[in-house]
């Protein structure tokens, strides 16, 4: 029986300890990420469930106080090929126990902190950026600024104090991640300093920043007494995102890849009211990897990529759909909108081929609009045909046969 298939069927983007057993509660799997042993987890489960009438999800608690250890489990009932099974998620929750007790003496700051608590795990389903709002809240913020690496290029996501929703840039990180932590510090593009919180901090291969600007109302005291919430938090949901990560996004330039973009056009797409496609094709990848070899047809790929990445947003993502081919699609928006993306996307490449003239990036471009209504294969089918024309006119105009690769 392949048990990892059943868990993943009812535990999606979870980490932490995974037991299967049957409905008498006898042990059939487990992954063995927590120290407890087989026999000490049949006694808690004696003492806080019924497996054999269990019929819905249960969730209880474990505390291990002997050995000052404190688990949250979820219990759910499976049935694969007309066996019944009990799938058991038990998530360590000993770091904030253990943290909330240390700071029990002070009874604001532990309702405070408590509450703070509660609301990120209660965004720890979502992504890491969810928290950005109770961050800024909680430590009384003007604004909070999240750098995320991964591979070989960086996010910075902004959030200000009265704005409902964070900004995305990609950020140059030569001087961010060599900021010192409780030091302040001006990041390129800044013209004031912002507090380093956290840095020098790698999960998973995938390096993070946190910095902040203070506020006039803030005090300070909430720096210290929130750090290691808000680091546990960020990690933990690193971890878990890093998995989903791995699944949605194109390995070599960063971008969502085609299951991204097909499990979107099934469940997302569809729904929204207004949609924008910018259909792409990458020049003369086939005479970059003939003539200079395949590293260099990677670089030419990056740099295609990285244009759109600059113009990315929460209403905006940019998509390799394989080889030469990319899609940046953008949601919710109005026309005016739509021409704004293409000239910023425009800029963002002519900016790259500047910064590196060994050479050029040529991206032909369609573009399509849809409003409220609209017929989503008749948009994608409106951006392909324009972006062969722009693409054979772009060859035309530099003298070449518009059939050429």
């Amino acid at each position: 029986m392949d048990y990892e298939k059943i868990i993943s069927g009812v535990m999606q983007h979870r980490v932490g300890e995974f037991i299967v057993t049957d409905m008498t509660g006898d042990i059939l799997y487990r992954n063995h990420v927590e120290p407890f042993s087989n026999s000490q987890w049949k006694i808690w489960v004696d003492l806080n469930l019924d497996p054999e009438n269990l019929e819905v999800e249960q969730k209880w608690e474990i505390s291990d106080k002997a050995k000052e250890s404190y688990y949250s489990v979820i219990s759910v009932p499976v049935t694969e090929d007309h066996e019944q099974y009990i799938v058991h998620h038990i998530f360590n929750t000993t770091e904030y126990v253990t943290l909330l007790r240390d700071v029990s003496q002070y009874s604001r700051e532990w309702k405070n902190l408590s509450s703070f608590q509660s609301k990120l795990l209660e965004a720890l389903t979502g992504d890491n950026t969810d928290s950005l709002s109770l961050i800024l809240k909680a430590l009384k913020l003007n604004s909070i600024h999240l750098f995320i690496r991964r591979n070989h290029f960086t996010k910075e996501f902004i959030l200000k104090k009265g704005e409902e929703t964070y900004h995305v840039n990609k950020s140059d990180d030569r001087l961010v991640f060599t900021a010192r932590v409780n030091r302040s510090f001006i990041l390129p593009g800044q013209s004031e300093p912002l507090f380093c919180y956290i840095n020098d901090v790698t999960v998973d291969g995938v390096r993070y920043a946190l910095f902040v600007e203070k506020s006039d109302e803030h005090t300070g005291e909430e720096f210290s007494m929130y750090f290691h919430v808000i680091r546990l938090f960020l990690e933990n949901s690193l971890m878990r995102e890093h998995i989903i990560y791995e699944n949605e996004h194109d390995a070599l330039t960063g971008l969502y890849n085609k299951g991204k973009y097909l499990s979107m056009m099934e469940d997302f797409f569809p729904k929204c009211e207004r949609i924008a496609v910018f259909n792409m094709d990458l020049n003369y990848l086939k005479r970059t990897n003939d003539n200079l070899g395949h590293e260099a047809g990677d670089k030419l790929l990056i740099r295609a990529a990285n244009s759109l990445l600059a113009v990315e947003s929460k209403h905006v993502k940019g998509f390799r759909m394989g080889g030469d081919e990319f899609l940046l699609i953008a949601w919710d928006i109005d026309k005016e909108k739509t021409d704004e993306i293409k000239e910023k996307w425009e800029a963002a490449l002519a900016d790259l081929n500047a910064k590196d003239p060994s050479f050029e990036c040529v991206i032909a471009c369609g573009a399509a609009y849809g409003d409220v209504g609209f017929d989503l294969s008749e948009i994608l089918k409106q951006a392909d045909e324009r972006m062969y024309e722009n693409k054979a006119a772009i060859k035309i105009a530099r003298g070449e046969d518009p059939n050429s690769r």
